[in-house]
């Protein structure tokens, strides 16, 4: 009796034993998420070079399960990549992640439009690329003299009473931009977008603060007869009252300074008694 409950004891045992070994093994991992690059973007866009500087571009990548990230940058016409794909810095992260490149440009660089490669790599060893593009212009500093205008100059009433006042009136303008170069009020800077490329000087701002000085030339007559001087406003304006006792032309001239080139504008009243 107590043989046979042994021998029941020890194949229960062997039983369990069997068991044991036989349970499936459960990982713990979850599994790997998908690589994919979800921006890229250009610090600065369009990239503006003025004659010998040279200018830092940073490309940065925002990715999703990335292990290793790759960023060149190349213009679309000429090398492939200047220079080609190269390690980006990558941010603090888990899955996602961002990453940078930074090159630098400068007067031997080609202008136009650049491209960015971007090679990402998951951890399964999965490669995921993209393309984005930039612009790069180059920018030749004008150092000549700056065009001006005078707009709207008006002398009235016309006709006038002899004896009575004209009220000249006008505004001072100075050429604004000039390529990319734009006047902000006190000098020349680089405006990137503010200005159309052009061959010739557009877009007018007013100039204050400047000497403009007033003529009159008598009707049949050749001479030009010096009245007055008077100041701009700040908003480049300007006005006075002379009195008229002879028809003819009222002139005023802005002589020019360092920088800026002269300019005048006519207006022709007649005196009546």
């Amino acid at each position: 009796m107590m043989k046979r409950i042994a021998t029941t004891l020890v194949a229960a045992a062997m039983g369990a034993s069997v068991l044991t070994v036989a349970a499936p093994a459960f990982a713990d991992t979850a599994p790997e998420t998908p690589v994919s690059i979800e921006s890229v973007s250009v610090t600065p866009d369009p990239v503006v070079i003025r004659g010998r500087e040279k200018v830092a571009v940073t490309a940065t990548v925002t990715t999703v399960g990335a292990e290793d990230v790759k960023i060149g940058f190349g213009p679309t016409r000429g090398s492939d990549c200047n220079p080609c794909p190269g390690a980006a810095k990558a941010s603090s992260g888990t899955e996602v992640k961002k990453w940078d490149r930074t090159i630098v440009l400068d007067r031997h660089d080609p202008s136009g439009k650049w491209l960015v490669y971007v090679e990402a790599v998951g951890a399964d060893g999965k490669v995921v690329k993209t393309e984005s593009s930039f612009y790069v212009k180059h920018v030749r500093p004008y150092h000549g003299p700056r065009a001006t205008r005078i707009a709207g100059f008006d002398a009235s009433p016309e006709p006038v009473k002899k004896g009575r006042k004209l009220s000249l009136t006008g505004k001072l303008l100075v050429a604004r931009c000039y390529g990319d170069w734009w006047w902000d009020g006190d000098a020349y800077v680089v405006g990137g977008s503010r200005c159309d490329d052009g061959p010739r000087w557009h877009n007018w701002r007013y100039i204050g603060w400047k000497d403009v000085s007033i003529f009159f030339q008598r009707a049949h007559k050749s001479k030009w007869e010096y009245v007055d001087t008077i100041t701009t406003n700040p908003d480049g304006s300007f006005y006075t009252k002379i009195p008229a006792y002879w028809s003819g032309t009222w002139k005023v001239v802005f002589k020019g300074s360092r920088g800026l080139t002269g300019s005048s504008a006519t207006d022709y009243v007649k005196v009546v008694r």
